[in-house]
């Protein structure tokens, strides 16, 4: 998953630095806390928040078969 840092303006998700996306392309926020910036407590729910998704196996075993069951084809 790629990054992208930014910053909220009161309207809009302002990039810090460029961003090579076309214009138009949708991409999905979710509020992570950039290192430095967490409490502790913040840091640690992170932390086994990662640790929980590393652990756990993909639901699709190659990324043909998750094409395969999206477009509905044996």
């Amino acid at each position: 998953m790629e990054s992208i840092l930014a910053e909220f303006d009161g309207k809009v998700f302002v990039p810090c630095e460029p961003v090579p996306l076309p214009v138009g392309t949708k991409v999905l926020v979710s509020r992570v806390w950039p290192p430095g910036i967490q409490t502790p407590e913040q840091k640690a729910e992170w932390e086994a928040l990662k640790k929980q998704i590393e652990s756990t196996e993909p639901y699709f075993p190659t990324v043909d078969d998750a094409m395969r069951y999206s477009r509905k084809r044996p």
